[in-house]
């Protein structure tokens, strides 16, 4: 792929992600997104054939853009593990809410594809690898007494995912989306992980 295309779909994203996180991916239609990069509608079409195509661009680009902060976070943090792992649920808190739209939908009608189905699974895949490389630093500074950190990590991702899921099911009831559960949320999931922590450190 030339460097032409590439920084056009470069443009295409980052407009699509303005657009998806402010109207959400439904109600953002393919005019007003080559309207925004100032190209036609067929010219786009030349570069995403299909909207839910764009879409899982837009999320892997997302995805990407919070693992490069939470890498940066790891990499500069010299707290404990347990307080490392709070900042991140922070940092993670802050992201959704600052694409809330893109949270929200990407658990609606747009994932039912094959291709985002499979980009979901892999991002959730590589969320399990960060925490057991936290963790395995916690058990190797003798922070964490864990016999099996790719089995805990495992079970914390979904715990944390748990949270999060609960928390949005006011909205699935009331069709009412809001953003004020987001601190709810994190703040359940910064009690389940000191409930959790309190069971795996070393004695």
């Amino acid at each position: 792929m030339s460097s032409n295309t590439d920084n056009k779909k470069e443009l295409i994203i980052a407009a699509a992600i303005r657009r998806f996180a402010h109207y959400g991916f439904s109600k953002t239609t393919m005019n007003e997104i080559a309207e925004d990069v100032k190209i036609t509608k067929a010219n786009l079409y030349y570069y995403y054939p299909e909207k839910t195509a764009l879409i899982h661009d837009v999320i892997l680009a997302v995805t990407d853009d919070f693992r490069k902060l939470e890498q940066d976070l790891i990499e500069k943090s010299d707290s404990s593990i347990f307080d490392l792992i709070l900042a991140l649920l922070d940092l993670k808190s802050a992201f959704i809410e600052q694409h809330y739209m893109l949270h929200m939908n990407e658990n609606m009608e747009w994932i039912k594809g094959a291709p985002l189905q499979t980009l979901m699974r892999e991002i959730h895949e590589k969320e399990i690898v960060q925490v057991a490389k936290l963790f395995q630093k916690g058990v190797d500074n003798k922070e964490l007494a864990i016999e099996d950190v790719n089995k805990a990590s495992e079970t914390y991702v979904y715990l944390m995912k748990s949270i999060g899921l609960v928390g949005i099911l006011c909205d699935v009831f009331t069709g009412i989306p809001t953003q004020c559960n987001v601190g709810d949320v994190l703040q359940k999931q910064k009690d389940a992980t000191l409930l959790i922590f309190n069971g795996l450190k070393v004695k």
